[in-house]
């Protein structure tokens, strides 16, 4: 992801991945309004999990640095949260993972984070970002760093 000089991302795509994010939890809210304790639990493991997965993929790639393709850094980061929804559709699974979704994208948006926003909580416990590509936000980033630069 393109970031200012302070390497933070820029105002529009942090806007937008905040009322992204917004947009899940508003999804999900019923969900867990819908059921039990014990179902509260398993959705909010599942988005523990993801996290756990994301730290320790966080420091594999730390430790590669430069040496993760773009492109399989982009598959890397975003193939689990979307097997967890997929493998999960309509479940306790699927529900986690767009809880763990919807908060990286506030978190990422509110901190400015660069990089991909499912890094965001490896990158609050670390202080250290992953750069890896969004395939939704790195190309807004990527024009609003331009369109900045033509200002």
């Amino acid at each position: 992801m393109k970031t200012d000089a302070k390497g933070q991302a820029l105002p529009i795509g942090r806007i937008l991945r905040i009322l992204l994010g917004l947009f899940f939890i508003y999804e999900i809210h019923d969900v867990y309004l819908d059921v039990d304790l014990d179902g509260i639990i398993i959705r909010l493991s599942w988005a523990v999990g993801l996290v756990v997965f994301y730290w320790l993929l966080h420091l594999t790639v730390g430790k590669l640095k430069s040496d993760v393709n773009q492109l399989l850094g982009f598959f890397i980061a975003w193939v689990p949260v979307v097997a967890v929804f997929g493998i999960g559709y309509g479940g306790p699974a699927a529900t986690g993972a767009l809880t763990f979704l919807s908060l990286t994208l506030i978190l990422a948006g509110i901190r400015a984070d660069p990089g991909c926003e499912v890094m965001s909580f490896p990158a609050i416990l670390s202080g250290k970002h992953t750069h890896l590509l969004c395939p939704l936000f790195s190309p807004l980033d990527w024009m609003e760093k331009s369109w900045s630069r033509a200002k």
